[in-house]
């Protein structure tokens, strides 16, 4: 493993499924750090409403390929489609924040 991640069998790279998982996690990290910075930089809920619904979402999707407990083994395609959704939320959460975006219902 290199920096406490799985390793596929491509020279010390991770897995194309991997790094899309990863992927997914990272932005879901970054975007729960920036939710964490804007709350306590004094943003109230309200204003948080919309990026929090953004990373919920993002969330959801991230734990639901992850609780299927063989990161998309059985569908790989449909894995990846949700960890693109993930990144999508996650992103738009970022952008929600800095006010670039209205969050859609």
């Amino acid at each position: 493993m290199a920096g406490g991640r799985t390793e596929g069998s491509r020279g010390g790279h991770p897995a194309p499924d991997l790094e899309l998982r990863n992927r997914a996690l990272d932005e879901l990290v970054a975007l729960i750090h920036d939710l964490a910075a804007s709350r306590t930089g004094g943003r109230s809920d309200e204003a948080l409403a919309g990026a929090r619904a953004l990373q919920r979402k993002a969330q959801f999707m991230v734990d639901f390929v992850e609780a299927e407990n063989s990161m998309g083994f059985h569908a790989p395609q449909e894995a990846a489609r949700i960890l693109g959704e993930a990144i999508d939320y996650a992103r738009q959460g970022q952008l929600a924040l800095r006010g670039e975006l209205s969050p859609r219902p």
